[in-house]
């Protein structure tokens, strides 16, 4: 059975870099990427696939397929996830109706708790709740 991945390297212009298993969105430049300044962040890249902590320097980005990604909270399996803030988090999809979210994906596994680590399957796309 073949598995299909897209990755893709950025330059990471967060201050502080970013770590492993991080939501990014597009930077200010092509080909640069940040941590998301707040929660439904649009302009979603994909998930970080190492750490760089060095603003500037690149890092791979997973944009299609399955990834490991740190939970903001609880999330079912199944369930369409969304940047949680500047963290670059991911955190269960909701909000009142007919409000827009930018969703990464959805659930593979489930998170019990804030820093759990989960896998997403990378579809990203916008939903009205």
């Amino acid at each position: 059975m073949p598995i299909h991945l897209l990755d893709k390297t950025y330059k990471i212009v967060s201050p502080n870099g970013v770590g492993a298993g991080r939501v990014v969105v597009q930077g200010p430049l092509p080909g640069e990427c940040t941590l998301p300044a707040a929660e439904n962040a649009p302009g979603l890249l994909g998930i970080t696939m190492h750490s760089q902590l060095s603003e500037g320097r690149a890092v791979t980005v997973r944009k299609a397929g399955i990834a490991e990604v740190v939970a903001a909270g609880a999330i079912p399996a199944g369930a369409p996830v969304i940047a949680a803030g500047s963290s670059g988090k991911v955190k269960q999809a909701t909000a009142s109706p007919g409000t827009k979210l930018n969703c990464l994906g959805f659930a593979e596994t489930t998170a019990v708790t804030d820093g759990d680590i989960i896998e997403v399957f990378i579809s990203i796309h916008e939903h009205t709740a």
